[in-house]
């Protein structure tokens, strides 16, 4: 009688098949995690931008202006309805996820006005007055629905600043991680455009952000 061998796989095939995927595995981690983590920065930039907006609104349909302000540790945006320069109970806030601060320092490759059009204001180079008189460096929107700064306690939000240019802004989200810094940007335009900008040093193209 004739003994037919069984089809199967070797102890030697199977050791090598695990190891290669054991491999790939590892390279592929490394890609995913920066895949996951620049989608969080970008979600997390998004919440700002959805402030932003929430606030640009506010400040049409109330006919008044409003400022946005920084808090808890920068991880926080809320918009001052009251005017005070802090961020009240009755303000609305919002907190980023996944560990992601609003921070200009240390942004390798800036947005500047050869990528925007203008030059964007920002909370390290710009002091408004809110509504109370108290000194702010802030984002504002006045009731035309166009980001603003109150140069003055008596001069109104204007969209214009003397010999600056019009009024636009940026704000930087980053988060921190073990294998780098992931990067996004909220702008505002002159016209009240709201974006949400995603860095990206090493794509290959030469185009930092998009």
């Amino acid at each position: 009688m004739t003994v037919r061998s069984k089809a199967g796989f070797s102890l030697t095939e199977l050791t090598v098949v695990v190891a290669i995927i054991l491999i790939v595995s590892g390279l592929s981690l490394p890609s995913l995690t920066r895949v996951i983590d620049t989608v969080r920065v970008k979600t997390a930039a998004q919440q700002a931008a959805s402030l932003y907006q929430q606030a640009r609104i506010r400040a049409t349909q109330d006919d008044a202006y409003y400022n946005v302000l920084l808090a808890n540790g920068n991880s926080s945006i809320c918009l001052d309805l009251d005017g005070d320069g802090k961020c009240g109970g009755n303000d609305p806030i919002t907190t980023l996820g996944s560990g992601a601060v609003l921070s200009n320092a240390g942004i390798p490759v800036q947005l500047d006005s050869t990528v925007l059009g203008f030059t964007p204001l920002s909370a390290d180079s710009s002091t408004t007055y809110t509504p109370q008189g108290a000194t702010v460096s802030a984002l504002g929107w006045n009731s035309r629905g166009l980001p603003c700064q109150k140069l003055s306690s008596t001069s109104p939000c204007s969209n214009w600043v003397g010999s600056g240019g019009p009024v636009g802004w940026i704000q930087y989200v980053q988060l921190q991680r073990p294998a780098g810094t992931q990067i996004a940007a909220v702008v505002v335009s002159p016209s009240g455009r709201i974006k949400v900008w995603n860095y990206a040093p090493s794509d290959g193209t030469g185009v930092s952000w998009r």
